[in-house]
């Protein structure tokens, strides 16, 4: 069941993401993130949104639906911290506002690339079940602490806001 009625593309998608193992669905969850913590999902599917000049031009993050600008970051770096602890390993890094060290086999690297090939209204919908699944604990198999996304709103109220965004396109 989804949050929201979405389409083939993002259940398809998720389908993968499902069967894969914990570490490979954070690595994936960081590399979705640290593009939403960079403004890359926008409606033009621009590498570099801050530097065009297009008033038609949207972008979505955190800050789009009422969050705090560093609430991304910290979330990254919480979810960094996590990886170590699943992997016993310091491979991956944040800095300014940026995952680095990602490395990603070929089944995670197709899960991306049908990412990148959604459109913006499916993407605005994996991450709406993206913070769904993740807030209640149901997107890792094994259990682990997790950063709830804003102490004030549910996930539900996180998809809500996400919606209402998409409702103004």
């Amino acid at each position: 069941m989804y949050i929201t009625d979405t389409t083939e593309n993002v259940r398809k998608l998720f389908d993968k993401l499902d069967n894969k193992e914990d570490k490979s669905k954070m690595k994936i969850l960081l590399y979705l993130f640290d593009l939403l913590n960079n403004n890359q999902i926008n409606n033009k599917n621009e590498i570099n949104p801050n530097l065009v000049e297009d008033d038609d031009l949207i972008i979505f993050n955190l800050e789009s639906i009422g969050f705090e600008s560093n609430v991304c970051t910290i979330f990254l770096q919480f979810n960094i911290m996590l990886y170590y602890r699943m992997t016993n390993t310091n491979e991956l890094y944040e800095e300014n506002g940026s995952v680095m060290g990602l490395v990603f086999d070929s089944d995670e690297k197709l899960i991306i690339s049908q990412f990148e090939k959604l459109n913006f209204e499916e993407k605005l919908d994996v991450f709406s079940e993206l913070i769904t699944r993740y807030n209640n604990e149901t997107y890792f198999k094994d259990w682990m602490n997790i950063a709830v996304l804003g102490s004030e709103n549910s996930d539900f109220d996180i998809a809500k806001l996400i919606l209402e965004f998409k409702k103004t396109l």
